[in-house]
C-alpha cells in the first residue's frame, strides 16, 4: 500500500489487488458540497496544525484520540490534526487515520502484526491480505517520515451513506529496509510516485465506521497538491 523502492509500485499494488476484489471507484481530486478539507500537514518531523509523529499522543482529546502503533524512535508519521465540525464525518476520519497508522505498522513489522483488521469490512479484507503476504512486505520494514496532508472527507458518489476519506500522502523522506539486515534497499521507483492522493470508502458496518474498499490511488502530477 505505502511502500517504495519495491519491484512493485508503492501504492499501485493495493490499489489493483482492491480494484479486483471490490470494484474500486475511481477517484477525483475535487470536493463535493459538503465536504471538509482542512490544510494539510507540510513540516516533516515536527508536529503541525495539531499533528502528532508515532511515538507521541495525537493533539486531540477524548474519543479523537488517534490509536498509534508501538513503531520505534526511527519512525515518524505526519497526520492532519483538524477534524470535521460534524462528529459523524469525523469519526469516519478517525477510523481512516487509524486504518491507515494499522496499515502501516503492518507493513513496518513484514506483516507480524494484524490490527488493522479491525478498521475494514468485506472482500477489502482479503484483497489487503494478499497485498501484505508478498515478499516485498514479508522481508522489510522503513524508517524515515512519511507525511499525510490535504485531508478531505465527503459522501460517496455510489454508496448510500457512505464517506470518502482522502489524503496526500508523501514517503519521500522514508526507506524500505531488510528486516534480515536493517540496511537500505535500494529505491527504483520514479520519484513522482512517492506523491500521490489515497481514498479510503467508509460505511457504518454494525454500528461502526469500516473501510469497505480503496479507490485507485492518483499520482503526482495529475494530483498535483500532493507535491510539497
Amino acid at each position: 500500500m505505502f511502500r517504495k523502492g519495491t519491484s512493485r509500485l508503492p501504492a499501485a499494488g493495493l490499489s489493483v489487488a482492491l480494484l479486483a476484489a471490490t470494484g474500486g471507484l475511481a477517484s477525483g481530486c475535487g470536493t463535493a458540497p459538503g465536504s471538509f478539507r482542512p490544510a494539510g500537514a507540510t513540516a516533516p518531523g515536527a508536529a503541525a496544525n495539531g499533528t502528532a509523529g508515532a511515538s507521541g499522543a495525537a493533539r486531540r482529546s477524548g474519543p479523537n484520540l488517534l490509536a498509534w502503533p508501538p513503531f520505534g524512535p526511527d519512525v515518524h508519521i505526519v497526520l492532519p490534526g483538524r477534524l470535521p465540525g460534524a462528529r459523524r464525518v469525523a469519526r469516519a476520519v478517525i477510523v481512516a487515520e487509524d486504518f491507515l497508522l494499522a496499515f502501516l505498522y503492518a507493513e513496518y513489522r513484514g506483516n507480524q502484526d494484524d490490527r488493522w483488521s479491525g478498521y475494514v469490512s468485506g472482500p477489502v479484507r482479503g484483497a489487503l491480505e494478499s497485498n501484505l503476504a508478498g515478499p516485498d512486505v514479508t522481508t522489510e520494514s522503513f524508517t524515515g517520515t512519511i507525511i499525510f496532508s490535504h485531508l478531505s472527507a465527503f459522501p460517496d458518489p455510489t454508496e448510500p451513506g457512505a464517506i470518502d476519506v482522502s489524503e496526500c500522502f508523501d514517503n519521500a523522506r522514508s526507506a524500505n529496509t531488510s528486516l534480515a539486515t536493517g540496511k537500505a534497499v535500494p529505491d527504483h521507483s520514479p520519484a513522482s510516485q512517492h506523491y500521490y492522493l489515497n481514498t479510503d470508502v467508509l460505511a457504518l458496518r454494525n454500528g461502526q465506521w469500516r473501510v469497505i474498499s480503496v479507490d485507485p490511488v492518483i499520482y503526482y502530477p495529475q494530483a498535483r497538491e500532493c507535491k510539497p
